[in-house]
């Protein structure tokens, strides 16, 4: 924010420099004085350069991370204490979760983000209005209808289910940070496969839910409790509960995404459970446009040792028919008993945590055919396309690759080179020359390869190799 003359810190700055310059006139004591007084002033220029500095960019995954450190321990609302330094109001934590530097105020945010339209809303956006604003943390559904809201608003920090058309009515208005910028995609097709976070289905008034998982089970025991006193990684784990004794009454969670045909995915889940192994299952569905199953794997919790002492993790791989269009990942748990100690206990439970479903990644390779070079000369690069778990030559052949280059005394990679990858030897290959031309700088040129992403397979960049102009 720029510094205006005569308000908060400036007229202390200014005061600073009336009485530096009148004691300059007086005495050798009153130059003492003065030079204290210009090095106090420094020190506060310093100070207050450093709160209106700009801020530096944030990715949209580190903001909904900073967002959930406030949930976790949830913070009370105050307009006046401030926690990790920022105030802990609606709008000192979204400037906590962009990491401003500094608490703005819903009147000042006009200085740091700009308007968007819904449309554009994407994950660590946020929702304004005069008076209040709101964290948009993601959508809800694929028509976008509803959005998981994180919020200050008192008593703690809450977050809860809204329709965007309501917000829209109130007068909230879309906005982005200015220094956002997008995430790469990851590995995990899941969302929320931590259990971070929870809210009331809308318009209920029951208990929170992980959101965009469905629990469901065929009687009212069927529990699904957020656990932060033991998890694999972060702070919460969920624990799904099953009251009856009968191994045919059941309690499920389950997620649905989108999986690109003939490609091999691999299911993670990590469990800890005192009850019966048999009781636990873990499954893929692989679903047609329609919703109809054309392919399923199921593997219990005898298969992995499942144990109760410490998290173990349930894996498995399955590749995708050539009509999938979706896969529906479940956690299914039967009733039974339970051995505590000594006794045995009616009802099943299960603790699970870092759940995923991975989309394969790709691998390019870079290889020299020679280290060093003179002017004329030319260095044949070559590599091969891969992937984990696996990778039909077929789908990889054709996907685009960019050969960059980094010249001697630069420290910029620039593009040199385009093209696409072609099938050699049962496997998807790339290959291209690169000729020193007269006046060109002796040195270090460096290499590498980037591909990028391509069906559901993640891009990936090689390592570098070095050629030596002499």
């Amino acid at each position: 924010m720029p510094i205006t003359h005569g308000t908060g810190n400036d007229r202390h700055l200014w005061g600073a420099v009336s009485m530096a310059s009148v004691q300059l006139d007086g005495s050798p004591r009153a130059h003492r004085f003065a030079t204290r007084a210009l090095v106090a002033l420094a020190l506060s220029v310093v100070a207050l350069l450093a709160a209106v500095s700009p801020a530096f960019a944030i990715s949209r995954n580190t903001v909904l991370s900073r967002a959930q450190t406030w949930m976790d321990v949830l913070v009370p609302y105050s307009q006046t204490t401030y926690y990790h330094g920022y105030r802990t109001d609606c709008s000192g934590y979204v400037s906590m979760c962009w990491k401003t530097g500094m608490s703005y105020s819903t009147r000042s945010f006009h200085s740091v983000a700009t308007s968007i339209t819904v449309d554009q809303l994407e994950p660590g956006d946020a929702l304004h209005k005069v008076g209040h604003i709101r964290l948009f943390y993601g959508w809800l559904d694929d028509t976008h209808t509803c959005y998981v809201c994180y919020e200050q608003t008192g008593p703690t920090l809450k977050s809860s289910i809204r329709a965007i058309a309501d917000d829209l009515a109130a007068g909230y208005h879309p906005c982005r940070y200015e220094h956002i910028t997008n995430s790469a995609p990851g590995r995990n097709l899941l969302r929320n496969p931590a259990f971070d976070v929870w809210a009331r289905p809308r318009g209920s008034w029951g208990a929170a839910e992980p959101v965009w998982w469905k629990v469901d089970g065929s009687e009212d025991g069927t529990q699904a409790v957020k656990r932060q006193d033991v998890s694999r990684s972060g702070n919460n784990s969920l624990e799904l509960v099953n009251t009856s004794t009968s191994p045919s009454a059941y309690t499920a969670m389950s997620q649905i995404v989108t999986v690109t045909p003939e490609t091999t995915y691999a299911v993670s889940a990590w469990v800890r459970s005192a009850s019966d192994l048999g009781a636990l299952r873990v499954s893929i569905d692989y679903l047609s446009p329609t919703g109809a199953l054309v392919a399923r794997v199921r593997m219990y919790g005898s298969s992995w040792q499942i144990r109760s002492d410490a998290f173990r993790q349930a894996t498995f791989v399955l590749a995708s028919p050539v009509d999938a269009a979706r896969a529906k990942v479940v956690v299914r748990l039967a009733g039974g008993e339970t051995v505590v100690g000594t006794q045995t206990v009616p009802g099943t439970s299960a603790i699970v945590d870092d759940i995923a479903l991975l989309r394969p990644y790709s691998t390019v390779t870079i290889a020299k055919n020679r280290s060093s070079a003179t002017i004329g000369g030319k260095v044949t690069l070559s590599g091969a396309l891969s992937a984990s778990p696996s990778l039909v030559p077929t789908v990889a052949a054709g996907q685009p690759y960019t050969v960059y280059v980094r010249k001697p005394g630069s420290a910029v990679w620039q593009a040199w080179h385009t093209h696409d990858t072609f099938t050699s030897a049962g496997k998807a290959a790339w290959k291209c020359s690169y000729t020193f031309k007269r006046g060109m700088k002796k040195g270090a040129y460096r290499f590498k390869v980037e591909v990028p992403p391509f069906g559901d397979f993640l891009g990936s960049t090689s390592s570098t190799v070095t050629v030596t102009l002499r």
